[in-house]
């Protein structure tokens, strides 16, 4: 009797793998970062941007679909998430993540941002909705292994949350930082210099 529920429930997982499993041998490719990522159809067709920092689909929502490198404004990007949007640890497709979810009261969507890497750089997908989707996971799959351990890849990532509280402490003693929750200004140090911006 126990021989027969081990077959059923392997048989059982096996149908569901199939089911979940995604045909992305014709999907379009575009180039972010360093990498390759594969795009599903549906955010294929005229994307609003597609340059070496981002795949942008919707020019009036970011939310809607975005692959983005981050490595540039790393400190910035990923302290201001983890301040502002609840977190968890996952591994997808492979792949030492973080995903980040958050409620847009504008459009009343519920959204995501997954943090990952690939080979040595950073990376994140921004999509609607709170669930790692299999369409998301063959997106993370198309791309290079990380380079880093589990724990370098987190080592790294609260590194960058720690130069951001340092920054930012820094930041609200000047008398113009601002003073509501519309706006953040964000100093980033990179390998491509000094950079000075403002998230909204």
């Amino acid at each position: 009797m126990i021989k027969k529920i081990l077959i059923a429930a392997l048989a059982l997982l096996i149908l569901m793998n199939a089911v979940s499993a995604i045909d992305s041998s014709n999907w379009t490719t575009a180039e972010v970062g360093y990498e390759t990522f594969k795009i599903p159809p549906k955010y294929s067709e005229n994307p609003y941007e597609s340059d070496f920092n981002s795949y942008w689909y919707d020019e009036d929502d970011i939310d809607t679909f975005t692959v983005r490198y981050v490595n540039p404004n790393m400190m910035s990007l990923y302290g201001y998430f983890t301040e502002k949007y609840p977190q968890k640890k996952v591994t997808v497709a492979g792949h030492d993540a973080v995903h980040f979810t958050y409620e847009d009261g504008k459009d009343d969507t519920n959204n995501s941002i997954l943090w990952f890497s690939a080979g040595e750089e950073f990376y994140y997908i921004n999509w609607i909705g709170h669930n790692i989707t299999p369409t998301i996971k063959e997106v993370v799959k198309s791309c290079s292994k990380s380079d880093y351990s589990h724990k370098e890849f987190y080592d790294i990532l609260n590194e960058e949350y720690q130069n951001y509280k340092i920054v930012d402490a820094i930041e609200s003693q000047r008398v113009d930082y601002p003073s509501d929750d519309s706006s953040h200004t964000f100093v980033s140090v990179g390998t491509n210099g000094v950079g000075v911006g403002k998230i909204f």
